[in-house]
């Protein structure tokens, strides 16, 4: 399943967070619940990109580990993958990231704002 990761512009104007959009952002949050795919997301911040192997030995997880939590960050739309013969190189969409988190915190600040 890929997750957009963009939240409604109109969002600020309903008086709840649709159901689409709180799925969207509850699927996200799951993925990035897990200690070993922050570790991965936060390797991929320091550089272009990296293969499973370069990735697994950095990140020291098993190679099959790797594989299956950046199945999981590419399906809900954080990582970037791009193929080179039989080597899959992966990116980190980290201005989409960046934006969504971005969006979620002023729709926060938004609602507290005009609730309380």
């Amino acid at each position: 399943m890929q997750i957009t990761l963009a939240i409604d512009p109109y969002l600020h104007h309903n008086a709840n967070m649709k159901k689409k959009e709180i799925e969207k952002l509850s699927q996200l949050f799951k993925v990035l619940s897990d200690p070993n795919r922050l570790s991965l997301i936060g390797h991929l911040c320091g550089c272009r990109e990296a293969n499973v192997g370069e990735l697994s030995q950095c990140c020291s997880i098993d190679l099959s580990v790797v594989s299956r939590h950046l199945s999981k960050l590419k399906d809900v739309g954080v990582l970037g993958a791009r193929k080179e013969g039989k080597t899959v190189f992966y990116d980190l969409k980290a201005s989409d990231l960046a934006t969504l988190l971005r969006e979620l915190a002023d729709e926060i600040e938004t609602k507290h704002k005009t609730c309380c």
